[in-house]
Parts: C-alpha cells; sequence; structure tokens
C-alpha cells in the first residue's frame, strides 16, 4: 500500500503527528466539551476527527457526518441520518428495534449504496416536518443512552441555507438537551464559523472550545516521508522532500498528493532537477480540471491569477513590479481583482502574503 494516503483515513501508521491536536480533542471529549475545529480545507481535519475516533470507539458511538455541497435542511437531515446508518449504532443488535422504529419516524427508505454501505433518503411529504424530522434524530440518539460524540464536518454550510436562522436556534436548543451527546463542528471558512460561534447575538455564542488545525511543521513532515521511503527500502533523495515540502506550502492535502507521485515511481529519481521534470508533467496531465478558467473569470482576475501564481507568494499586490506584471492599474482595480479571486476561494491570504489555494492550480499556471 502507497503510505501517502489522500484519500479517507487508513490507520494511525500513516497519519502524521497532530499529536497536541489530538490530545486536545480527546481531552474535550472526554470533559462533556463541544468542539469547533477549523482549518483550511484540505488541512487534515477529517483524517483528524476520524484519528481521534480511533482512539475514543471503546468509550464512545463515534458519528461522522459531512454536509458539504447540501444546500438546504431537508439535505442537512438526510447526511445527518445517513452518518448514524454508517456508524456502530446500526450494526448494534441491542439497537435493531430503535432503529427500525427510528428510520420508520422519519420516512425514510433503505438502500445499500454502490459501495456497499448503507444509504437512505427522506421524502417529505409536509413542508412542516422538516424539524419534526430533526427532533426525532436527537430523541433517537438520546433514546440509546449511550456516549456519543457526533462530528458535523463544513459546518459553515448551514450560513448558506434559507431559514438559516431559525434553524441555527433549533440546531442550539437539540444540542443542549442531548446532555449524552460531544459535538464537533468542524469547518473550513473561518468568517462563517465566527458568525455563528463567535457573535454575541447567535445561539451557539461561545457554546464550543475552538481549536485550530494548522500546517504540520516541515521537520516531522520530512521524518515521516524519510520513515516510509525507507521502511520500502526505496532510496529517496533528501533535497527532493524538501523540494516537496516547498512545492506544497506544507499543506496536508498537497505534501500527501506529491509524496504519493514520488513513492508511485518504480525508478526513483536521483536529483530534484529530474524530479521536477516528471512533476511537470504529472501537473499538466490536470489540465483537463483547470484548461475553463479562463472563460469563468474576468480577464483582469485571470491576469492576476496567473502573477501570484508565478510569484507563488505576494505580499504587496500593489508594488509596481507586482502591478506591472499583472497588467493590473491602479490599487482600487487591484483591490477588487483580490477580493473577487478571495471570494471565488481561488487564492486565500496567509501570514500577511496571498498565495493561490489549490497548489495543483498554481503550477500549472506556472508551467503553461
Amino acid at each position: 500500500m502507497n503510505p501517502f494516503v489522500i484519500k479517507g483515513y487508513k490507520g494511525a501508521q500513516y497519519f502524521c503527528n497532530r499529536i497536541e491536536e489530538s490530545d486536545s480533542l480527546v481531552n474535550a471529549i472526554r470533559n462533556n466539551q463541544d468542539i469547533t475545529l477549523y482549518g483550511y480545507r484540505r488541512l487534515g481535519k477529517s483524517a483528524l476527527i476520524q484519528h481521534v475516533f480511533s482512539k475514543l470507539n471503546k468509550e464512545f458511538v463515534c458519528i461522522y457526518t459531512d454536509i458539504w455541497g447540501t444546500g438546504n435542511i431537508d439535505e442537512f437531515t438526510r447526511e445527518l441520518a445517513n452518518g448514524i446508518i454508517k456508524s456502530k449504532v446500526f450494526s448494534r443488535r441491542k439497537f435493531s428495534d430503535k432503529m427500525t422504529a427510528f428510520l420508520k419516524s422519519i420516512g425514510a427508505s433503505f438502500s445499500i449504496g454502490m459501495d456497499g454501505l448503507p444509504s437512505i433518503d427522506i421524502i417529505y411529504s409536509d413542508r412542516k416536518h422538516v424539524f419534526s424530522n430533526l427532533e426525532e434524530i436527537y430523541d433517537f440518539l438520546n433514546q440509546l443512552n449511550i456516549r456519543i460524540v457526533l462530528a458535523i464536518d463544513e459546518f459553515q454550510e448551514i450560513k448558506k441555507y434559507d431559514n438559516q436562522a431559525p434553524f441555527e436556534g433549533k440546531l442550539r436548543s437539540l444540542s443542549q438537551q442531548s446532555q449524552n451527546i460531544v459535538f464537533i463542528y468542524s469547518g473550513s471558512e473561518q468568517h462563517l464559523l465566527n458568525e455563528i460561534f463567535n457573535e454575541y447575538s447567535k445561539p451557539f455564542y461561545q457554546s464550543t472550545r475552538m481549536i485550530a488545525i494548522n500546517k504540520i511543521e516541515s521537520n516531522v513532515y520530512y521524518d515521516f516521508i524519510l520513515k516510509h521511503f525507507k521502511r520500502a527500502k526505496k532510496e529517496v533523495c533528501h533535497e527532493i522532500i524538501e523540494f516537496i515540502l516547498s512545492l506544497s506550502h506544507q499543506h496536508t492535502y498537497y505534501v500527501q498528493a506529491i509524496a504519493n507521485y514520488l513513492y508511485s515511481l518504480e525508478i526513483q529519481p536521483k536529483s530534484v532537477k529530474e524530479f521536477e521534470l516528471l512533476y511537470r508533467d504529472y501537473i499538466l496531465e490536470k489540465s483537463v480540471f483547470y484548461r475553463e478558467l479562463p472563460e469563468l473569470l474576468t480577464k483582469q482576475q485571470f491576469s492576476l491569477l496567473k502573477a501570484i501564481a508565478k510569484s507563488s507568494t505576494v505580499s504587496n499586490p500593489n508594488s509596481a513590479g507586482f502591478r506591472e506584471a499583472s497588467k493590473i492599474e491602479g490599487p482600487s482595480s487591484m483591490y477588487r481583482a483580490i477580493n473577487s479571486l478571495l471570494d471565488k476561494q481561488l487564492i486565500i491570504k496567509e501570514n500577511g502574503s496571498f498565495r493561490l489555494y489549490d497548489v495543483f492550480l498554481e503550477h500549472y499556471l506556472r508551467y503553461i
């Protein structure tokens, strides 16, 4: 197996570090503290949750649901119910009668998906039942009389729903009534999470322990990569590992993906120059994902995106040199273009500098 996992969680031996964050989460859960876990997408929040679950699965029933891409309360409720039936609750025989009654109470139809996992859908015959189905789910979990950890990933998505305000209040009310459940609210858009958890007028105001997930230190990741190459008796050029960490901005998914690619090569490159030639081809293979991007942006926005990509990071976009490179004249035009790219989540501001969010897109724009 390739030890550099880029999808899901495969066990502690393939999980890099996160000791401090893991300990904080475990401590909070054991002390019945609800948690908000925040950080950029693809930094490893979901894998961290699964890693913590592996430490707690003898003490708690652990339930995970990802609401990314949900657009309304119906879809939230469906994903939450699916998270339950994919957990140990569904497989425990002593809960089978309660589970059957629960599925019936929310009007759920049950099936086995293409991946072999159970899946349900909920048909709403009466729009008034939307909140009542949510109440049924929380009531069902409370009636089990067991300790539960419920993780809701990409929780900021609820801010984008219609009727978001009453829904937010309903969720908070239900969580307060659920004394046997510890909640993990994980998210990647910090400004939306701040609105939910740090605004005085909001139902979730200061109701959770805030835990940030940051980049893994370069020396820790260096040792992790080297360890797995040595374990497989594969030679690896130490300068290439340093090059990978620089290329990826130490962004977890991209470190894993590039290391995964390097590990997959039958003949290991002997130098950074040799690897970069191979890596360039690897990136250009991804052109299908990016070639239509110029049509989705204004000419000015795309020019700015390319200029940031070629610079890797930009701390002063209004400098004369960068304005010339980006072909944008005037601070106000630069301000509008940057804000537009930030809103589209094509760039991020990190440690006072702008860079592309998608590291592969950065490299693609640099190579074309």
